[in-house]
């Protein structure tokens, strides 16, 4: 036994050396604070107190209803924004693919802008649009001969505004990741649906759709972890509010930490996370992934 594995080192040990600068790095940045959470979420930590405490942190936390609303509101984010960004790269893929290059190079370039720009300036560009009394939106509200709205200070306008925000930050990598896949896909499988009188709804959806798949569980996973993880637009946006209506996980499990100093309830809400992501990704997986033949 020792000697097989002896001679596994000396065969791939140079294969092995060269994975290191990036285990190294997972292990210090990814697993080590990871187990560190979970250590922490079983005890009452703050700036003056570290104690064991069980399970109380956990008790609390599910305890509290704006964990429990911050769930709600994390899950409309995901909900109103995942479904509407695929649809929509997947319309837009379906007819870019159709340009010549040229063309495709510059819708794909001005779709995909937003992806290279600064988190923070695209937020406070966003948050200008959606301003009361200066922003383009409302400009546009008052030509209609309507009054300006609070758009992110209104309880029932400022989910739906951030959506759309992130509906529109999003759609950069699956148009690029739609149109590579969409390019995959054998020219003569449309050549025979045409002859057999297709229209084009039904080539999209028979042919592209489900050839296009593996993409579409990528970027359904990808996207749903993202939307879990949405801090810096609600931050610099919201700050939460109204009315903590834009509380999410996510914000909520750094407020805990950063501004209130309870690091064990804000790891015990890092764990419940990881836990609800990590289950959602199975899920997705299991019912959409699929084996794809051309």
């Amino acid at each position: 036994m020792i000697n097989q594995f002896k001679k596994k080192v000396s065969k791939y040990g140079m294969y092995y050396l060269f994975l290191l600068p990036f285990v190294i790095p997972f292990i210090i940045f990814l697993v080590y604070p990871l187990i560190n959470a979970f250590i922490y979420s079983f005890h009452k930590f703050n700036l003056s107190t570290y104690k064991f405490v069980g399970l109380q942190n956990y008790i609390e936390i599910f305890s509290n209803p704006l964990f429990r609303k911050s769930i709600l509101i994390t899950c409309c984010f995901v909900i109103g924004a995942v479904p509407p960004i695929l649809f929509i790269t997947i319309f837009l893929s379906a007819i870019l693919i159709k340009l010549n290059d040229k063309m495709r190079t510059i819708f794909v370039g001005i779709y995909y802008l937003p992806t290279v720009t600064s988190i923070v300036t695209f937020t406070l560009a966003w948050k200008w649009i959606y301003n009361y009394r200066y922003g383009i939106l409302n400009f546009i509200v008052r030509l209609l001969g309507y009054e300006s709205i609070n758009w992110l200070s209104n309880k029932y306008t400022v989910i739906p505004s951030i959506i759309v925000m992130l509906i529109y930050a999003g759609i950069g990598v699956p148009i690029i990741l739609y149109i590579s896949a969409m390019a995959g896909i054998p020219q003569t499988l449309y050549d025979s649906a045409m002859i057999d009188g297709a229209t084009d709804w039904q080539i999209l959806w028979k042919i592209t759709v489900p050839l296009i798949m593996p993409t579409t569980l990528y970027l359904l996973i990808t996207l749903t972890i993202g939307m879990f993880q949405v801090f810096i637009f609600i931050l610099l946006m919201t700050g939460g509010g109204p009315y903590y209506r834009t509380t999410t996980i996510s914000y909520l499990m750094i407020q805990e930490a950063f501004t209130d100093s309870n690091f064990g309830i804000s790891s015990a809400i890092g764990i419940i996370f990881l836990v609800i992501i990590a289950g959602l990704a199975l899920l997705q997986y299991r019912y959409f992934s699929k084996d794809v033949e051309y």
